[in-house]
Order: C-alpha cells, then structure tokens, then sequence
C-alpha cells in the first residue's frame, strides 16, 4: 500500500492546518482507504511510539524515505483495510459523504491492540480518523480455475 497527500487543488479536510487528508491504497489492486490526520495528536513521538510497538519500524521509516509520522498513517491504511475485509461483512465502500461510516469504522480501527482507543476527539489517541474506504473481498468472478499437471 502506499499513501499520498493530495495535491493542492483537491477537497480540504478543514480549516485546522493540524489536519491532513490522505489516501492509502494497495499498489497494484483496487484497495483504498482515506484517511483524516490531526497532526497536533500524531506527533512525530507518538508516530515513533505506535510504530515501534510493532515488528520491523526501520523497514516502515525507510520505505517512507525517513518520515515517521507518514510511515504510521500508511501502516494505519493498510491495517484499516485489513480489518475491513476480515470484519465477517466481507469489505466496505463508503464516502466522506457518509460520515456514521466513517466513525464506526475509526472507533473499530482505535480499538484493535497499538493505536490507543478512543479519547475526545473524534481522531482517537492516535489521531486518526477513517473517512472512506473502498475495500472489497474478491468474489467468485474475480478467480479462475485451471487445471494444472502434477508435479
């Protein structure tokens, strides 16, 4: 998965210059979840102590050319996904026209083990908040079937 800001231009999260959007999606799949990012709670300290509560945090910071607080919004992302397809509905696809999805989501995601539950604000303890997501499990007609020789 990979994350980006977007560019100037598109839709503003707020006002608050604290507050960042961005979009993580899978490489090479149709995996997406936005994300909304209060940069005065994820602070360069916190993202340092999220990520190195999980396995390889060196491997995260060089994938992100150095950058901590980017590297834990892109692990944010791709856990979000991760948790969206195994929630036993199989996926989700909802806009930021759809904010009740969004919260429901985010208070799913802040209570998984590493990112801190809730507190109050709307972006948890780990100042992170779901806003769309469009995470599908493959269906039936995404697979093939071949015979293959033995061997």
């Amino acid at each position: 998965m990979q994350a980006t800001q977007p560019n100037s231009g598109t839709e503003q999260a707020t006002t608050d210059g604290n507050i960042k959007r961005y979009k993580v999606s899978e490489t090479f799949g149709e995996f997406e979840v936005r994300l909304e990012v209060d940069h005065s709670i994820l602070t360069p300290a916190r993202a340092k102590e999220i990520n190195e509560f999980w396995g390889s945090p060196e491997d995260r910071i060089a994938a992100e050319k150095g950058d901590e607080v980017k590297a834990v919004i892109r692990l944010a992302g791709s856990r979000a996904a991760a948790m969206i397809i195994s929630d036993g509905w199989g996926g989700a696809s909802f806009g930021s026209g759809r904010p009740e999805a969004g919260e429901i989501w985010s208070k799913q995601f802040r209570a998984q083990e590493g990112w801190g539950g809730e507190e109050d604000t709307p972006f948890g303890w780990c100042g992170i908040r779901i806003i769309a997501a469009d995470v599908e499990m493959p269906g039936f007609d995404d697979f093939e079937l071949k015979e293959v020789a033995r061997g």
